[in-house]
């Protein structure tokens, strides 16, 4: 990781990965902060960068040259990964809700988050609608264009809604990457917008040779038209006009996310996040914003990528700054931003004010230039270890390593753990005589009549950056041990590692550890009766399980024999992929696989191979297949 070894004393938390954000984790990749925590909290794995998507869907690159892998950036930049949504924010609490997972404190926050076009509902028998944002959705449309010119016979109308250099970008990239596999012949093109002419924003010479370029691919320019409903046929206008259309992608101007209404956040008249020149909230100090969710009054300009990226660098700045106490930047649009629009083919206009080119030239240049920004972002230089930074540095009362004792001394403090215990209370577990909401010396349970206690232990380093995902990842493999002995989970007890850090940081570790463990000791019917909690240089987590059994189940690891079928529950080699992440050299989606089947529980693959009989079962864990058919081997 890229982490300083200082004690974390605030947590900064950056919500959505988009163009902004990637500047902000490199930066603090390159340069971290001492005594800085970050997560990312992003819905997906990988960003797309929105200036090479008309590329992709053209054919002239593949998923990978244009999207940024934000797992592995993280990784880099030493920063929390969550792979979730945001659902709302609490600003007075400095909390985020976040789907399917427990509310996330910060102490500082950056909005990252887009927007997108407000489409109208559509029933099923309408065409198909597919907004250009979220951009999976979009890529999701593509491919189901596709999959339906491959395998029917019919014509297809497609349309495209919006006429700016989105939207007229959008149909040429479709037009040509259809033309190229050969399925464009069966579908009928058209724009629709409800300005008097596409690329109003434009000059009348990048105009003009676009209106001849669609001319010339057949596509149909259908302007002041604003589209109300998806319905069959296709397209309704206010005017009453129908306009035909099977699939739809829709260009029109984004809007904000719909939760950011309730957050009490000062919005602009578009319900966007109200920031000053500093790209700060102007109503929340402590909350940045930048991209398409922001609304400057101070410097307005257009929603687009190129914006976004031009903030990045001034918004890492002042998050650094923030942390640091130290004054805030000025973030100085550009009053005319320069835009290279591609014909579909490796052709592209540039435009900006008056100014107009166009030829195969400037679409090498854009080529050059997209390629050359992406790169920062995803082949990452090798940095060694940074030093531990001298603690005086950051003189936070009560968080220096070198002055905290190393015996009893160490354990977390014990108004952390109240809090902590109070926010994952459970109801007891049948029967458990003194469980963890006693807090007492020891935990008590009475086990069922006529059973054997089966007991094993598991401990984990930090090894996915992500502390809700590792409480979970971490009981479900020490619950396998259970399994593998034919058992039912009965009881568990933690014992939890947290790195030096400030209290409010080191609950809040301590919270989302405990939270993704219980989660899943209740889905296996485990009571958490207790543990224990430390200081140290990195997280860790283990616990120490009980299993009960009817003493003829018990299934023991027995010799195999000639003739016996070899079956695996789950893929190997999660080892060596987090070994390549480690070193950055992992794709975000192995290990997004990896850590699928490891939040996976064995209870079911347990019960059938119990069903079945199996001869003899054991849980691949640190000795890897070989090391555990050795010990099935042996007589």
């Amino acid at each position: 990781m890229r982490d300083s070894k200082a004690p974390a004393r605030r947590h900064l938390v950056l919500a959505g990965g988009g163009h902004s954000h990637v500047a902000v984790l490199r930066h603090f990749g390159m340069r971290p902060a001492p005594g800085l925590k970050l997560t990312l909290i992003s819905r997906g794995t990988y960003a797309p960068y929105s200036g090479m998507l008309p590329g992709l869907i053209a054919g002239h690159y593949d998923f990978d040259a244009c999207h940024i892998d934000l797992r592995r950036l993280a990784r880099f930049a030493g920063a929390d990964f969550v792979q979730a949504e945001v659902e709302s924010l609490e600003p007075e609490k400095q909390r985020l809700c976040i789907t399917g997972r427990p509310q996330l404190y910060y102490d500082f926050l950056s909005l990252n988050i887009g927007a997108q076009p407000a489409v109208p509902p559509a029933n099923e028998q309408a065409a198909r609608v597919f907004p250009v944002k979220p951009v999976e959705v979009l890529l999701e449309g593509c491919h189901e264009l596709r999959r339906t010119l491959r395998a029917g016979s019919g014509r297809i109308d497609v349309a495209v809604v919006g006429g700016g250099a989105g939207g007229v970008e959008l149909m040429l990239a479709l037009h040509h990457g259809l033309t190229r596999e050969g399925l464009d012949q069966r579908c009928d093109w058209r724009i629709v917008t409800d300005q008097t002419q596409i690329l109003a924003e434009h000059n009348r010479r990048v105009r003009a040779r676009f209106v001849r370029v669609l001319a010339a691919r057949l596509i149909e320019v259908i302007t002041g038209e604003r589209v109300t409903a998806v319905e069959p046929p296709g397209l309704r206008c206010a005017s009453g006009r129908a306009i035909a259309a099977d699939f739809v992608m829709w260009a029109t101007p984004v809007a904000a996310p719909k939760w950011v209404e309730s957050t009490g956040l000062d919005l602009d008249a578009r319900g966007f996040v109200r920031i000053d020149a500093r790209l700060r909230s102007t109503s929340h100090p402590n909350v940045f914003a930048a991209g398409d969710v922001a609304g400057s009054m101070e410097t307005p300009h257009p929603k687009s990528g190129v914006y976004a990226v031009k903030q990045g660098a001034v918004l890492a700045a002042n998050l650094r700054r923030y942390h640091e106490n130290r004054r805030l930047k000025r973030y100085r649009p550009q009053t005319r931003a320069l835009a290279l629009i591609s014909t579909g083919d490796r052709y592209a206009v540039a435009s900006r004010g008056g100014l107009y080119a166009a030829g195969g030239w400037l679409w090498r240049v854009k080529d050059w230039i997209d390629r050359r920004w992406i790169a920062k972002y995803n082949d990452l230089p090798a940095m060694r270890e940074a030093e531990t930074p001298a603690l005086a540095q950051h003189g936070e009362a009560g968080i220096k390593p070198a002055m905290r004792c190393g015996g009893c001394g160490a354990k977390v403090g014990d108004a952390v753990l109240k809090r902590v215990l109070k926010r994952i209370a459970k109801a007891t577990g049948e029967g458990v005589d003194i469980g963890l909401e006693a807090m007492d010396d020891a935990a008590v349970f009475t086990p069922p009549a006529g059973v054997k206690l089966v007991q094993s232990i598991d401990y984990f380093r930090d090894f996915i950056n992500d502390p809700f995902v590792l409480g979970e990842i971490a009981a479900n493999h020490a619950l396998s041990d259970i399994y593998a002995m034919g058992a039912r989970p009965h009881s568990a007890l933690a014992l939890a590692t947290l790195p030096y850090a400030a209290e409010r940081v080191m609950e809040e570790q301590l919270y989302q550890l405990m939270a993704g463990a219980t989660r899943a000791l209740d889905a296996a019917g485990a009571a958490l009766l207790g543990g224990h909690s430390g200081e140290g240089a990195e997280l860790a987590i283990g616990f120490s399980v009980t299993g009960v059994i009817d003493g003829e189940d018990l299934a023991r690891r027995r010799t195999l024999a000639p003739g016996h079928v070899l079956v695996l529950t789950k893929p190997l080699g999660t080892g060596a992929l987090f070994a390549a992440d480690m070193r950055h050299r992992a794709q975000g989606r192995w290990i997004d696989l990896a850590v699928a089947m490891m939040r996976q529980s064995s209870a079911q693959a347990a019960d059938c191979l119990r069903a079945h009989h199996a001869s003899a079962c054991t849980d691949v864990t640190g000795f890897g297949l070989v090391g555990h058919l050795l010990a099935l081997l042996r007589p």
